[in-house]
C-alpha cells in the first residue's frame, strides 16, 4: 500500500459517466508473449546493476518537443480530446477491476503530456502521463502531497476511518522538517548496506514457502500464488524486519490486503466500508503491538520507533500503520504481477531459470511494466509550469506512472516486456523527498524469490484466469494467480 494513492475522485461526479461491466476474471495478453525474439542479452559492461537509491533525474528531452502522436495524424481539436481525457478519466475510476488498463494510458500519453481534467465543484485534476513530466513532478519543491481538504472533498468521513486518518498523520503526508524528522526514524533500518544484510534471512523465508507451496501442489493441485506465497512472503518478510511475530505479521498482511481500497480512487461504498472494518483492525492492533513495545522493551525496530514518538501515541501509530502497510502492499503485488509476466512470457521465464544473475534486471523490468503503484498524488502548493501548462494552487496532480514507464522516450518497444532490458530511470517507487524508502528492500525480496521459484517448478502453468484487484487503479495487483506445479526432476 502506498500512501501516495488517495481517493481523488468525487462519488457524484461518476454518476455522469456510462457504466461498464469489466469482468474481475479476464485475462489479456500482455506485453509480447510466445514466439516473440527476446532482445541480445546485454554484457556486464552495458548493464551494470549498481546499488540502488533514488533514481537519477530523467535525462529524456522536454515532453513538448517530442510529441507521441502517429505520422501525418492531425491533432485533434482541445475541446474533442479534452472530453475524451475525460471519458478515459472517469472509465479509469470505475470500481471494477482492470486486467489492461495500459491502452488508455497510451491514449492518453497521445493526448498530451499534462491533461487538464476539471469537474464543477472540485479542485482541478491534472494527469501527468509522460516520464519527463512524472519525473519533474515529483521532485518539484512546489508539489507536495494532498492536503486535509483534499481529503475532506472526496471522502468527508475520512477523520472517523482509523486507517485513513493515520496514515493521514503519517510522514507521507508532511512535508519539510516534520517530514525530514519522521524520515530518519526510519532511515538507518531501511539502508541499502543494511538491507542486504537480510538477504540470507530472506532467502530462508523463500526456500521454505516454496517448500510447502510444492506440498500443497503435489499430484498436480491447483495452488493459488497470492494466498500461498505472495501474502506470506511478504508479511514475514516486513515482520521480522519490524520485529514481531510470525503469526501476528501474517494476521497483519491479510488485513492490510483487504483494507486496499482506502486509498483508491473511487471505490464504491461497500469497498470502502470493507476497507474500512479491516483496516481498523489493523490500526488497533499495531496501536496495541506499539503500546507493549512502551511498556516491555526490545531490541527492534518497533521498540526504535516508540522511543522516537516519546508520549506521542498518534504519531507511534500513524508511523507503524504506514511502515507495515507501505512494506507489505507492493512487495505482494509485485509478486504476482510479475509471476504473470512470466507465465505470459515463457521465453522471459525460461532467461531467467537459466541465468539468476539476471535477477536485477528481471525485477526493474517487471515494475517498468506493471508497477505495483500506478499513480501517485500530488498537490500543487503554489502556482506551477509543468508540461507548457500553467497549474494552479491547489490543483491535484495525477502522476500516472504506469503510462510514464511505458513512454517510449524512456525506453524502444516499451510494450515489450524484457528481462535482459538495461535498467532505467524508474519511478516505481516514486522520486524527490517522499521516495520510497522500503525500494532496497522491496527489490532484494523480488531477485531472490523469481530465481527459486522458476528453477523449482520449471513448469509452473496457469490453472485458470487471474483476479484481479478491485478497484486496483491506483494500486495494481493480484486477488489470486491459479497455477499448477510442475518440480524440477531431481536426478
Amino acid at each position: 500500500m502506498n500512501p501516495s494513492v488517495v481517493a481523488v475522485t468525487r462519488p457524484d461526479v461518476l454518476e455522469a459517466a456510462p457504466r461498464r461491466a469489466t469482468p474481475g476474471t479476464t485475462r489479456v495478453p500482455r506485453l509480447g508473449g510466445t514466439g516473440v525474439a527476446p532482445a541480445p542479452r546485454p554484457t556486464p559492461e552495458a548493464a551494470p546493476r549498481p546499488e540502488r537509491t533514488e533514481p537519477p533525474a530523467p535525462r529524456t528531452e522536454p515532453a513538448a518537443q517530442r510529441p507521441e502522436t502517429k505520422a501525418g495524424r492531425p491533432e485533434a481539436p482541445v475541446r474533442s480530446t479534452g472530453n475524451e481525457a475525460k471519458r478515459l478519466f472517469l472509465r479509469m475510476v470505475r470500481p471494477n477491476p482492470e486486467p489492461n488498463p495500459y491502452p488508455a494510458y497510451a491514449r492518453l500519453r497521445e493526448i498530451g503530456t499534462v491533461v487538464p481534467v476539471v469537474f464543477p465543484g472540485v479542485a482541478p485534476r491534472y494527469l501527468v502521463t509522460s516520464f519527463a513530466e512524472c519525473a519533474a513532478m515529483l521532485r518539484d519543491d512546489n508539489i507536495g502531497p494532498l492536503t486535509e481538504g483534499h481529503f475532506h472533498e472526496t471522502n468527508p468521513n475520512w477523520r472517523e476511518q482509523g486507517l485513513a486518518s493515520s496514515l493521514f498523520n503519517s510522514m507521507a503526508f508532511r512535508s519539510g522538517v516534520e517530514h525530514r524528522l519522521d524520515r530518519a526514524m526510519f532511515a538507518r533500518h531501511f539502508s541499502p548496506r543494511r538491507t542486504a544484510q537480510r538477504r540470507a534471512e530472506i532467502a530462508e523465508v523463500a526456500d521454505t514457502l516454496l517448500d510447502r507451496l510444492a506440498g500443497l501442489g503435489a499430484d498436480g493441485a491447483t495452488v493459488d500464488i497470492e494466498r500461498e506465497l505472495g501474502v506470506p512472503y511478504s508479511a514475514l518478510i516486513i515482520g521480522r524486519l519490524m520485529g514481531m511475530p510470525d503469526e501476528q505479521a501474517m494476521r497483519l498482511g491479510w488485513l492490510a490486503r483487504q483494507s486496499g481500497a482506502t486509498l483508491e480512487l473511487a471505490p464504491s461504498p461497500a469497498q470502502r466500508l470493507h476497507a474500512a472494518e479491516f483496516g481498523e483492525q489493523m490500526r488497533r492492533e499495531l496501536a496495541e503491538l506499539g503500546a507493549l513495545r512502551r511498556r516491555e522493551p526490545q531490541d527492534d525496530m518497533i521498540t526504535d520507533i516508540a522511543v522516537a514518538c516519546g508520549e506521542d501515541t498518534d504519531r507511534l501509530v500513524s508511523s507503524l500503520v504506514l511502515l507495515f502497510s507501505a512494506g507489505f502492499d507492493s512487495p505482494v503485488s509485485l509478486i504476482g504481477l510479475g509471476l504473470q509476466l512470466f507465465l505470459d512470457n515463457p521465453d522471459q521465464a525460461r532467461l531467467l531459470r537459466q541465468d539468476s544473475e539476471l535477477a536485477d534486471l528481471a525485477t526493474e523490468e517487471i515494475l517498468r511494466c506493471e508497477p505495483p503503484v500506478q499513480i501517485m498524488f500530488r498537490a500543487a502548493r503554489s502556482e506551477v509550469t509543468l508540461g507548457g501548462l500553467t497549474i494552479p494552487e491547489g490543483s491535484i496532480l495525477l502522476g500516472l506512472v504506469a503510462s510514464a514507464l511505458r513512454d517510449s522516450a524512456l525506453v524502444e518497444d516499451p510494450e515489450r516486456f524484457d528481462i535482459t532490458r538495461p535498467p532505467s530511470s524508474g519511478l516505481s517507487f516514486g522520486g524527490g523527498a517522499h521516495y520510497c524508502l522500503g525500494a532496497h528492500l522491496a527489490r532484494i525480496s523480488a531477485t531472490v524469490l523469481f530465481p527459486r521459484l522458476l528453477r523449482r517448478f520449471p513448469g509452473i502453468r496457469p490453472a485458470g484466469q487471474p483476479t484481479y484487484r478491485a478497484p486496483g487503479v491506483a494500486l495494481r495487483g493480484l486477488e489470486s494467480l491459479p497455477v499448477t506445479l510442475t518440480p524440477a526432476d531431481p536426478s
